[in-house]
């Protein structure tokens, strides 16, 4: 499945299945998106169901990992407000293997999480290559 051909009733599901996650992060990334290095964000609510696309575009694809952090400490909050959830993606132009950067950008979408007690639905790598998703962190994985 790819974004072109979600459920009707995307609103109304839960993104807690790894592949309609990633293809609502292939929805939220546009093509644009990647080519210039971004980070996304759906932002779910108490049922993991997507409400809030954030994308922050023109990211340095070496972006400072300070930045991810003060986005992540103004979005959370609000999310913990209203109960809910995180889905996460970095994009960047090409390939589908992890660097350092996506690593770092993944560990800090988990310890951002953690510190707000905000579930982490998933982080996926978005390139005009595909949509990969990242490990779990290791406690959901276990």
């Amino acid at each position: 499945m790819t974004f072109e051909n979600l459920p009707v009733n995307i609103k109304e599901l839960p993104l807690t299945d790894r592949r309609l996650a990633a293809d609502v992060i292939d929805l939220i990334i546009s093509g644009e998106a990647r080519a210039d290095g971004c980070l996304g964000i759906m932002v779910c609510d108490e049922h993991d169901r997507g409400v809030l696309p954030i994308v922050l575009s023109d990211v340095p694809h070496d972006g400072d990992i300070e930045a991810v952090a003060t986005l992540f400490d103004l979005v959370l909050p609000l999310v913990v407000e209203r109960g809910g959830s995180l889905l996460v993606g970095r994009g960047r132009p090409r390939g589908g293997v992890l660097n350092d950067v996506d690593r770092a950008w993944h560990q800090q979408a988990i310890d951002s999480c953690a510190a707000h007690d905000v579930p982490l639905l998933g982080f996926y790598l978005a390139t005009r290559d595909g949509v990969f998703p990242l490990p779990e962190p290791l406690a959901a994985a276990s």
